[in-house]
């Protein structure tokens, strides 16, 4: 657009005029920072607020920010990939201290039969991401795809976590055989 201000002059913007102009710069940018965001976390509501806290925080450091060139893009790109990254790894974090939290299984046998002991031992002994996806799938019943978003992970990297994790599971339990 000929005549149109860059960026940098938005973000320069004082007083009574400075929301309208952020507003313009929100209004530029965020369709491809949401498309950036979407396929980092591969979740709508995330990705919306992964975008909305990186325009936070453009409001909040706008006269400290340097743009390369006039546009603030290159930069709120970066910004919702360091949040999106962060996010996704929060949720990790979460989901491993939920299956830490409720480290013993809901198993159908006694609560301390031999079965569910010898159950725990094997779950135990599985990486923590392994067993937070055994523990989803195969005793809460939970399907690929809704592990895959508490988790945070690919529904192919659910299939694969949970069929490493079933052999695992089977080796260790014919051993105690």
């Amino acid at each position: 657009m000929p005549g149109a201000l860059s960026d940098a002059d938005l973000l320069a913007r004082t007083g009574a005029g400075a929301q309208a102009a952020f507003g313009e710069i929100v209004h530029r940018h965020a369709g491809p920072l949401y498309a950036v965001a979407y396929r980092s976390i591969e979740s709508k509501p995330d990705a919306e607020e992964v975008v909305q806290d990186a325009f936070l925080l453009l409001w909040r450091k706008r006269h400290r920010v340097h743009l390369v060139g006039d546009s603030a893009l290159p930069w709120l790109i970066v910004t919702v990939k360091h949040l999106a990254a962060n996010r996704r790894r929060a949720r990790v974090r979460r989901v491993l201290h939920e299956a830490e939290a409720a480290r013993e299984p809901r198993f159908p046998a006694e609560e301390h039969s031999e079965v569910a002991d010898l159950l725990r031992r094997a779950f135990d002994a599985l990486p923590p991401l392994d067993a937070a996806v055994a523990r989803l799938c195969l005793v809460e019943d939970v399907a690929y795809a809704e592990a895959a978003a508490r988790l945070g992970l690919t529904e192919g990297a659910v299939r694969n976590r949970l069929s490493r994790a079933r052999a695992r599971l089977r080796r260790d339990l014919e051993d105690e055989r």
